[in-house]
Order: structure tokens, then C-alpha cells, then sequence
């Protein structure tokens, strides 16, 4: 049964990664490859952003880097440590290029997503502001797509957080801190978290974010840089697992195009999230100038999940711990790769990082969450999705969660088709909001 399941999923998932990858491709070629054209701007209204004067709209905005940061916190998590690894262990070295097509596609997808998210955002009488793919999916689709993907996503991302709070269990259970003890304190901590609403979520994720994005890139960077000779001969592996059909690293490792593409495509589009909308969502509380602002400047999260995923995958390779069969096919991987150039404290270094990774991508979905549920429940019930999140966060703290992971991963289905057909029809018919001499 578990079997058939496998193949099953493998199956949607190759199948809904190729139906982002050609969404991605029309948005490229219409918007005239933005994510290349506005890689300057993009920095630039970084800067800005973090600089200029403060100014405070309503009590449910953010600086435009804030919202950043938290659209960020949910996309680079623990997956971005695991998802190269795993993919290069079952696709081959080459699965490296799915994740840098994934990064350059997804940009752009990103960039029309999020700048459609702060057009049709929506202000409620209460003064707070409802936003994400179901304000702009109705705007083309019918309203029965905008609740689907409200459902489907609430329910992925609650399932998502326990997976999350779940990984971070099973790091700390070895070194003496019991499941429900980690599962009460992230139970509190996220639910005082999300009770101060999107400034309290947005002021967490501007402390958190730079922190571990710094910390894991300056660990992989100096394992690279110890092995930059080998960085060509490298390069090379990668190109020729994904291109010569034929099993160049032994009996029965036969890696091709195939192999590395479905691993490859499938786990950088769900590592940064472009496609199925879940960034847009605190983006569309920014008190960005313009929605074409905040749509460039999205496009950083992307390129930053694919530059962590590329550091974690080319650290395996360049260490060849990749092909050490005792390790599993995950995180130790990476483990082994740490510890032979920092030790014992390598370990601490992806403990560490692995925490906050975990810690941030819990908050960042269990945010996102609440959005979807206020949507499907019309505004009404938030308390009771508190409750429901912070039970949800202890339970996965403490019990195995895979299978219902790998149930819910069907719900990528009603997330990403009606995403990406809304984004693709809006591009046609508001073009005009994606011209990018809007900037100011």
C-alpha cells in the first residue's frame, strides 16, 4: 500500500512540477525576464527599505523588508539543508540543475504573484487587511477556486508546521529535551508569536532570518572555498549525471535527465514556494510604495532558497560524503560534511541552524495559516485556529507525522493549479500592473 502511495505521489508531484516550471516560463517570456532585468532594483529597494523613514499605516502593515523577511522565513527552512541532499541521493548530481531552474523560473512567478497580492488586497471594515493568492485568484477564476485554495492551504500548512515542529523534536530528543517538552514550548511560543498579529510575526522574522541565513552560509561557504580546486571537476559531475544516459558512477546508479530533473524540479519548487502562492500572503501586508516594489523585491527570497539549496548541495558533493551509502539520505549527510572540517562544533553549527530554520518556517506557516482559515471562515473563528495550531504544534512534537505528510502533500494539487492559472490569466489581462517603470 505505502508502496503504491509512493509511486503515486512521485507521479503528482513530477506532474505538478512541470505544470509550475511551464507556468513559469510563459511568466519569464512575458514580463521580459524581469528577474534579470531587475536584479539592481531589487537591492536597491532592499536598501531602501531598511533605511527610510518609518512610517505607519495601520496596525496590519509592515516594512516592505519585514514582510520580506517573513515571506522568507517560511520558504528557507530545514528543506533547504535536506531537499538538495535527498534529491541528489535519488536523482543524482544533477539535480542540482532542477534546483537552478526552479530558482530562475520561480523568480519571476514570485515577482507576478506578489505584485498582484498588493493590488487586489483587501482592507476590512475592522481596518485589518486580508491578502494572498485568494484575493487575486477571484479576480479571473471563479470564487469556488479561492476557496478551495483557501481550504487546501490551510490544511498544508498546518500539516506543514507539525512536520517542522516534528524534525526539531527529533534534533533536540537525542541531546535530553523530551518531545513534549519541546512541543509545550513552541505551542506558547508560536501562539504569543501570532497573537501580536503581523508586526509581532514581522519583527521576529527581521531578527531571525539574516541570523541563519548568515550562520549556514558562512559554515558552507568555507567548506567550498577549502575545496574551490575541485569546484570545476565538480561543475562537470553535475552536467554529466543529468545528460548521459548512463550509470557513470557504478552498477545499478544510473542517473540521466530524467532521474534529476523529477528530483531536481519537484524540490526546488517546493523549497522556495514559487507557483503555489504561500509568500504573497505576508507580502500583501507591506507598505511598499507601489505593488511592483514589493513584487521585485520578493524575487530576493527566491534567488536566496535556491543559493542555500545550491551551497548544500554542491558541500555534499565536494566532500563526496554523498556517496557514503551508511549515512541515510538525509541531513547526516550534510552532518558528516561539517564535522570533517569543523569537528564536534560543525555539529552544533547544523544544530543550530537546523533549529532556527525549523523555529522560523513554523511561525512563517502558522501565520500564513491563519490567513487562509480567516478566508474560508469569512473573518470569523481566528481563537479558535490559535487553539487549533498550538494542538497540531504539540502533537507533532512528540508523534510520527510522514504518512499524513505524505497524504497532504495531495493538497499541492488545488493550490497550485489555481494559482498558477490566475497568475498566468491576470498577466494577459492587467499587464499593465507588471510594467515595471511603475518604480518609485
Amino acid at each position: 500500500m505505502f508502496f503504491t502511495l509512493n509511486k503515486t505521489l512521485d507521479v503528482i508531484l513530477l506532474a505538478i512540477s512541470l505544470f509550475i516550471l511551464s507556468g513559469t516560463i510563459i511568466l519569464t517570456f512575458k514580463t521580459r525576464f524581469v528577474q534579470f532585468r531587475m536584479i539592481p532594483e531589487m537591492f536597491k529597494l532592499l536598501f531602501q527599505s531598511f533605511f527610510k523613514k518609518k512610517k505607519q499605516f495601520t496596525t496590519d502593515t509592515i516594512p516592505a523588508y519585514k514582510a520580506l523577511f517573513t515571506a522568507m522565513s517560511t520558504s528557507i527552512g530545514i528543506g533547504n539543508i535536506v531537499s538538495p541532499i535527498i534529491a541528489i541521493k535519488l536523482g543524482g548530481p544533477g539535480a542540482l540543475l532542477g534546483f537552478l531552474l526552479a530558482a530562475i523560473f520561480g523568480s519571476a512567478s514570485t515577482f507576478v504573484e506578489v505584485t498582484f497580492a498588493l493590488k487586489y488586497r483587501k482592507e476590512n471594515l475592522d481596518g485589518t487587511i486580508s491578502g494572498g493568492p485568494m484575493q487575486y485568484i477571484k479576480q479571473v477564476l471563479p470564487q469556488s477556486f479561492s476557496m478551495l485554495y483557501a481550504y487546501a492551504g490551510f490544511l498544508t500548512l498546518v500539516v506543514w508546521s507539525s512536520n517542522q515542529a516534528n524534525a526539531l523534536s527529533d534534533l533536540l530528543k537525542p541531546r535530553g529535551i523530551p518531545g513534549y517538552i519541546t512541543g509545550i514550548i513552541l505551542a506558547i511560543t508560536i501562539t504569543y508569536i501570532l497573537l501580536g498579529g503581523i508586526q509581532r510575526v514581522g519583527n521576529f522574522s527581521a531578527r531571525l532570518v539574516p541570523v541563519m541565513f548568515l550562520l549556514y552560509c558562512f559554515a558552507t561557504l568555507w567548506i567550498i572555498i577549502f575545496n574551490i580546486e575541485k569546484l570545476p571537476s565538480t561543475i562537470n559531475l553535475i552536467f554529466r549525471s543529468a545528460f548521459t544516459p548512463k550509470a557513470i558512477f557504478g552498477a545499478g546508479t544510473a542517473f540521466g535527465f530524467h532521474t534529476a530533473f523529477r528530483w531536481g524540479l519537484a524540490k526546488g519548487f517546493f523549497a522556495n514556494e514559487a507557483g503555489l502562492g504561500f509568500p504573497t500572503i505576508p507580502h500583501s501586508m507591506s507598505q511598499s510604495k507601489t505593488p511592483i516594489n514589493q513584487g521585485i523585491l520578493s524575487m530576493l527570497s527566491v534567488y536566496s532558497n535556491g543559493f542555500l539549496c545550491l551551497l548544500s548541495g554542491l558541500t555534499v558533493l565536494l566532500t563526496d560524503t554523498w556517496l557514503n551509502s551508511n549515512l541515510g539520505i538525509g541531513i547526516n549527510i550534510l552532518a558528516q560534511s561539517l564535522k570533517l572540517y569543523f569537528g564536534s562544533i560543525g555539529i552544533i553549527i547544523l544544530m543550530l541552524s537546523a533549529l532556527l530554520f525549523a523555529f522560523g518556517t513554523i511561525v512563517g506557516n502558522s501565520y500564513n495559516g491563519s490567513q487562509c482559515f480567516l478566508y474560508a471562515t469569512q473573518n470569523q473563528g481566528l481563537k479558535y485556529y490559535y487553539i487549533f495550531i498550538a494542538l497540531i504544534i504539540f502533537i507533532g512534537s512528540i508523534s510520527e507525522v510522514e504518512t499524513l505528510a505524505k497524504i497532504t502533500d495531495l493538497c499541492l494539487i488545488p493550490l497550485a493549479i489555481p494559482n498558477v492559472l490566475g497568475i498566468i490569466l491576470l498577466a494577459f489581462k492587467r499587464y499593465d500592473l507588471l510594467k515595471t517603470n511603475q518604480i518609485n
